[in-house]
């Protein structure tokens, strides 16, 4: 079941998404072939400003050829350790690309200065990874997630309704 809401509730939802960005760093990323094959993979990401996602990922693997197909994807970011019948978690429609060279660099900053929220993550090993593995197109290439639309079931409500939220709000 699918609604929008407005007002105060709206408002209070948008923030819970861009929280449930900030708390989480696995976005579970489903993309599909031309014959609509599906396929998911989970990836560590980091975000802007504007609430793009960014990914670190190799060209050759499956999600990435699926990528450079057709640059459409959906993802959900969720905390697998929430009690049972209160879960909350954001479903994203996306555009998914691969960065060019001076996009990578933008990226590569984003990607270095997140605070991971689990296996507390040493920036200084992340900045050695992104300059041994993605420094030049090495191996690694980053990728970017823009959600086109953003839902998430309303947390109040007694039966599951799924509503948009904004993150950009």
């Amino acid at each position: 079941m699918e609604n929008t809401i407005s007002g105060f509730r709206q408002k209070k939802l948008d923030g819970l998404a861009r929280k449930i960005i900030g708390q989480n760093q696995l976005v579970t990323l489903a993309t599909a072939d031309m014959q609509g094959n599906p396929w998911i993979s989970p990836v560590v990401y980091s975000y802007d400003k504007k609430w793009n996602l960014y990914f670190v990922s190799i060209p050759s693997s499956k999600h990435c050829q699926n990528i450079r197909l057709n640059g459409k994807g959906a993802c959900a970011i969720f905390d697998s350790r929430q009690a049972w019948g209160t879960s909350t978690g954001l479903q994203i429609e996306a555009k998914i690309e691969e960065l060019s060279f001076k996009d990578t660099l933008k990226a590569g900053k984003c990607y270095i200065s997140r605070k991971y929220p689990y296996a507390n993550s040493d920036p200084k090993v992340v900045v050695d990874f992104v300059q041994k593995y993605l420094a030049r197109k090495k191996i690694y290439r980053f990728y970017k997630i823009t959600p086109k639309v953003v839902w998430m079931n309303d947390p109040n409500s007694k039966i599951d309704i799924r509503v948009k939220v904004n993150l950009n709000g």
